[in-house]
C-alpha cells in the first residue's frame, strides 16, 4: 500500500500518496572479483613509494601514480601508464597549493597512509587502492577492490564504490534529473563533449558545456571529485552497476581530486577555490536583456527600445545576432542594415540601452581583410597536420554576397589570444557595451560530427596537440581572449561575455546559457535541476532562453517562464529566426500587464540580486541553489529539483503545468512567508498552494532580510532611489548588504559599502540593529525604509533613541521621516539612510 503525506494550506489540508522505496537486503558474492573489460589491466602491486615534499610517487612498469596533498580538504591523485608523468599543465586549475597542508606521511611495505587535520588517505600497495576518510577514520570513498584503476593503451580509468545510500549532483550543464544516481539507483552515463545540439531533449548528452565534476553526498556529509583531463572524459554513475562509479579519458592524464566537505557548500566553495570564481559582473547585466535572431535593420532595433520604454516595461540590454554583420562574419557591420552604429549606440544609451553583440569565432577566409591578414600573420589559426591553415564551413559559407569557408582562431597559443583579444576595439569604439562568444563548441557545419577535424592541430600553450585535447576547452579559451581583450581596452571595468560552450574553471571569463532550448513546459522545468548542478559545479551566472529559442510558445508559457526567469542570474528572452514576436508585449495586453509585473520584480529585488551575486564571486556559493545546498540534513531535499533557492532566504517553486490552479511546494525546516500576501507557513511539510496567472510561489524563509528598491526602467536610475529592506521575524537573524557603483573596478581596491543588519526580538520588543558601513564607497542620498512583519502595534517606533512620528500612508510617503501601520499589517519605517550605526526600536 502507498502511504500518504498531509498537504497543508491556509485552506485545507489533503493526503497526497507517495511512493514507498523498497528496501532491499541484498547478498553479493564475490569470487575473484568482477573483471575488467576486455583488454583492460588493473594496477596490481606497486614498490612503496619515493616522498616529494607533500606528494607520494609510485613507479614501476605498470606506469606512475602520484599522490599530493593540496589542502587539509583535498588530495590530487595522477596516474599515467608510462615512464612519468606529463607536463603538469591545467587550463581549469588556478590554485594547485593552498599552502601548508600540515600532511604527515607513514610509508609502509604493505600500505601508505597520508594524515592531514581534515583526512586520512589509506593507500594499499597490493593491489593498489586508495582510500578516502576523515580524520577520525570515517571511510567517504574508497577504489572498487576488484578494479580500482584501470588502463588499456593510453585509455586510463577509475572504479569507485558506489553506496545505495549516496546521492550523486553536479557534471556541470547536464539534463535530466538533478541526483544523478536517477530514479530508483537506475543510474546516469555522461559523456564531455561540447555539441552544438539544437533542440535537444532531456535525454540529450553531451551538449554545449563539460564540467567533469561532481559531488557525492551521504546523509548529509558531502564530497566531491573534480577530474582535470579534457579529452573525451565518460562518467558511469551506478549504471553499469549498481554499485559502482567510475570516471576516465581515452587518453592524457587520470588526474582528479579529491575534495572533502563536509558539506555541500564546503565542498562548492574548495571547487571554486581550486577552479576560480566569477567576477562580479556590471550591474547592469544583471538586468533584463531582450533577444532574437535577429533584431534588423536598425529602425527595428530601435522599434524595439521605443517600446519598452513607452509601454514601461524595465529592460537595459538589447542584443544584435548574426543579421548586424555583412555576410555573417564577425568584425563586421551590414552597412545596409546598420549604417552608422556608433549613433545608433549612442542613442539607445541616452534610452539607458547597452548593446551585445554575437562575435563567433570563425572570422572568413577572406585575403585583403583585416582580421584575416592580421591574424595570418600572427600565426593565429589552427593547423592542419600538414601545417597548412584548417579551413571549414560555417556561418560566412553561406552568405549571400561571396560566401567563403572560416578560420579558426589558435586560442591555446596566448599571443594568439592577445591578438583576438585585442580585435574588440572593433566593437568598443561603435559603443557596444558586451560580447557574446556562440558557435564555440566549435560547432562546424560538416556533418555528422559538426565539429572540427579531430586531427586540427593546436599549440596547447607551447606543447602542441589536437583537436581530441582541446576540443572541450576550446569555448572556454575563447571566452578567455574576449575577457581578457575588454579588460586590456576597457582597465577600468568590468567585461561581460556569454558563451555557449565552457570548460572547468570558465566561469572565471563568462556567463553561461544552454543554447537553443525549446518552447516548452519540458524545457521550462529542465532549468531548475540544470542550473542548480551548474551552481554546484561552480557555475553562477546562467540563464536560459526565457520562452524557449526553438518553437514558439503560448501566452501562459511565455509568462510563466518569465515569471520564472526572474530568479534566474541571466535573464534574457531570446528565439530563432522566424518564429512569431516574443517580447513581452506580443501575447495582447492582458499578457503584457503580467509580463510586465515579473519584469518590474527583477528590477525590485535587484539590491537583493547583486547583493547575492556578490557572495557568489566572492564564496563560490551559487545565487541559484538546489534547497539541499542549504538543508544538507533534510532527506526530502536530497532528490528535490521542481523548486530551488535564490540565496539562502528566498524559495522559489515555479508553475509547471498548463492551466495549473495550484502546485505542491515542500518547505524545509523553519517558518515561510508567503512573499506576495504574507501568510507563515510551517516547514518540513508539503504544502498545496493555490496560484494565479498573476505569480508564481516565492516564499521567504523567517528571520531574512530582503533588500528592495522601487522600480526602475533600468539600471541608470538606480542612484538615490528609496532602499526598502523587509524585515520577517525571528528571535534573532542577521544578513549583510553588499553595494558598489555597479561598473567599474574600484570596489577591488575597497570601493564598496558592507553593513550588517541584525534583528531581535523579545517579549514584543524589537531592535534592528543596522552596522557602519565597511568599505570607502558611498550610495547616493537616500530613504531607508523596513518594512517589518509581525511587529505587532507599537507604542513607540525610534531611531537612535529618538521617536519617529507616525502618519497615515499616504502622510509617510510626504514626510522625511516617520512611520505607518499598512493595511496588510506591516510597520514601515522612513528615516534618511546613513553610514554610521544606529539601531531602529519598536516598543509594544
Amino acid at each position: 500500500m502507498p502511504h500518504s503525506i498531509r498537504i497543508a494550506t491556509p485552506y485545507l489540508e489533503v493526503p497526497v500518496p507517495i511512493a514507498r522505496r523498497p528496501c532491499l537486503a541484498v547478498l553479493v558474492i564475490f569470487l575473484g572479483g568482477a573483471p575488467l573489460h576486455a583488454g583492460w589491466a588493473s594496477l596490481g602491486s606497486m614498490p612503496s613509494p619515493s616522498r616529494d615534499g607533500r606528494t607520494l610517487a609510485f613507479h614501476d612498469a605498470q606506469g606512475t601514480v602520484a599522490v599530493s596533498v593540496v589542502a587539509p580538504e583535498i588530495v590530487r591523485v595522477r596516474f599515467s601508464p608510462g615512464p612519468a608523468l606529463g607536463r603538469d599543465h591545467s587550463y581549469a586549475v588556478v590554485k594547485p597549493v593552498f599552502g601548508d597542508p600540515g600532511a604527515t606521511f607513514d610509508v609502509g611495505a604493505a600500505q601508505s597512509i597520508i594524515r592531514t587535520p581534515a583526512l586520512r588517505v589509506t593507500i594499499r600497495h597490493d593491489p593498489f587502492r586508495l582510500e578516502f576518510a576523515t580524520a577520525s577514520g570515517e571511510s567517504l570513498d574508497a577504489d572498487d577492490p576488484a578494479r580500482g584503476i584501470g588502463f588499456v593503451g593510453a585509455e586510463t580509468r577509475v572504479w569507485k564504490r558506489l553506496r545505495d545510500d549516496e546521492h550523486v549532483y553536479g557534471f556541470g550543464e547536464k539534463t535530466g534529473r538533478l541526483d544523478k544516481r536517477g530514479r530508483n539507483l537506475g543510474g546516469y552515463g555522461f559523456v564531455m563533449w561540447n555539441s552544438d545540439t539544437y533542440a535537444y531533449g532531456d535525454d540529450t548528452d553531451p551538449i554545449y558545456v563539460s564540467v567533469p565534476f561532481f559531488m557525492v553526498m551521504r546523509g548529509g556529509r558531502a564530497h566531491g571529485f573534480f577530474l582535470d583531463n579534457t579529452f573525451r572524459t565518460s562518467f558511469d554513475v551506478g549504471r553499469e552497476r549498481q554499485d559502482l562509479l567510475s570516471f576516465g579519458a581515452p587518453a592524457g592524464e587520470l588526474d582528479y581530486y579529491f575534495i572533502d566537505g563536509p558539506t555541500p557548500k564546503d565542498v562548492v566553495s574548495r571547487y571554486t577555490e581550486l577552479t576560480g570564481r566569477m567576477p562580479l559582473p556590471p550591474r547592469w547585466a544583471l538586468g533584463y536583456h531582450q533577444c532574437r535572431y535577429s533584431y534588423y535593420p536598425e529602425s527595428r532595433v530601435r522599434f524595439i527600445a521605443d517600446n519598452f520604454r513607452q509601454r514601461r516595461i524595465p529592460a537595459d540590454v538589447i542584443w544584435l545576432d548574426i543579421h548586424y554583420e555583412d555576410g555573417y562574419n564577425p568584425f563586421t557591420w551590414d552597412p545596409a542594415r546598420f549604417p552608422d552604429p556608433p549613433r545608433l549606440m549612442k542613442d539607445l544609451r541616452a534610452q539607458g540601452f547597452r548593446v551585445v553583440t554575437i562575435v563567433d569565432p570563425h572570422p572568413k577566409k577572406q585575403p585583403g581583410w583585416w582580421v584575416y591578414d592580421t591574424g595570418l600573420a600572427a600565426d593565429s589559426f589552427v593547423k592542419n597536420p600538414d601545417g597548412s591553415v584548417y579551413e571549414a564551413p560555417v556561418w560566412p559559407s553561406n552568405a549571400e554576397r561571396e560566401p567563403r569557408p572560416s578560420v579558426f582562431p589558435d586560442f591555446t597559443k596566448p599571443s594568439a589570444r592577445e591578438w583576438w583579444g585585442g580585435l574588440f576595439k572593433f566593437y568598443l569604439d561603435a559603443g557596444v557595451a558586451g560580447i557574446w562568444n556562440d558557435m564555440n563548441e566549435p560547432a562546424v557545419f560538416v556533418e555528422p560530427a559538426h565539429t572540427m577535424a579531430l586531427d586540427a592541430r593546436h599549440d596547447n600553450e607551447g606543447q602542441p596537440t589536437d583537436e581530441r585535447e582541446i576540443h572541450n576547452v576550446y569555448g572556454m579559451l575563447n571566452s578567455r581572449a574576449t575577457f581578457e581583450g575588454l579588460a586590456r581596452l576597457r582597465p577600468g571595468e568590468r567585461p561581460f561575455v556569454l558563451t555557449r560552450a565552457t570548460f572547468a574553471g570558465g566561469q572565471r571569463y563568462a556567463a553561461v546559457w544552454p543554447g537553443d532550448n525549446v518552447s516548452d513546459w519540458a524545457h521550462l522545468k529542465a532549468t531548475i535541476p540544470m542550473f542548480a548542478g551548474m551552481g554546484l559545479s561552480g557555475f553562477p551566472f546562467v540563464g536560459a532562453d526565457i520562452g524557449g529559442f526553438a518553437e514558439a510558445p503560448t501566452a501562459e508559457l511565455y509568462t510563466r517562464w518569465l515569471q520564472l526567469g526572474v530568479f534566474y542570474p541571466f535573464m534574457r528572452t531570446h528565439t530563432t529566426f522566424g518564429t512569431p514576436d516574443q517580447e513581452p508585449w506580443s501575447y495582447g495586453s492582458f499578457h503584457e500587464a503580467l509580463n510586465r509585473r515579473a519584469i518590474e520584480m527583477r528590477y525590485e529585488l535587484l539590491p537583493e540580486v547583486y547583493n547575492v551575486m556578490e557572495e557568489a564571486s566572492r564564496t563560490g556559493i551559487p545565487a541559484f541553489r538546489p534547497l539541499l545546498l542549504e538543508f544538507p540534513d533534510d532527506p526530502a531535499t536530497w532528490e528535490l529539483d521542481d523548486e530551488f533557492l535564490f540565496g539562502p532566504d528566498l524559495l522559489v517553486a515555479p508553475v509547471l503545468r498548463e492551466d495549473a490552479g495550484d502546485r505542491l511546494v515542500y518547505l524545509p525546516a523553519g517558518e515561510w512567508y508567503d512573499y506576495h500576501r504574507g501568510w507563515r507557513f510551517e516547514g518540513r511539510r508539503t504544502h498545496l498552494v493555490p496560484v494565479t496567472l498573476e505569480a508564481i510561489p516565492v516564499f521567504v524563509r523567517a528571520g531574512a532580510f530582503v533588500f528592495r528598491q522601487p522600480v526602475v526602467q533600468h539600471t541608470g536610475e538606480m542612484a538615490g532611489q528609496p532602499l526598502r529592506v523587509a524585515v520577517f521575524p525571528a528571535s534573532h537573524s542577521e544578513a549583510s548588504l553588499y553595494e558598489d557603483e555597479g561598473q567599474g573596478l574600484a570596489y577591488r581596491q575597497g570601493s564598496f559599502a558592507r553593513r550588517r543588519f541584525v534583528q531581535r526580538r523579545d517579549g514584543g520588543r524589537l531592535a534592528i540593529e543596522v552596522a557602519t558601513m565597511e568599505g570607502s564607497w558611498r550610495p547616493a542620498p537616500r530613504d531607508l525604509v523596513f518594512e517589518v512583519r509581525g511587529a505587532g502595534e507599537p507604542s513607540r517606533v525610534a531611531v537612535a533613541g529618538e521617536a519617529l512620528a507616525r502618519f497615515d500612508a499616504a502622510g509617510l510617503e510626504k514626510a522625511a521621516r516617520g512611520w505607518t501601520r499598512s493595511e496588510n499589517g506591516l510597520v514601515v519605517v522612513k528615516v534618511r539612510d546613513r553610514t554610521d550605526a544606529f539601531t531602529l526600536t519598536l516598543e509594544p
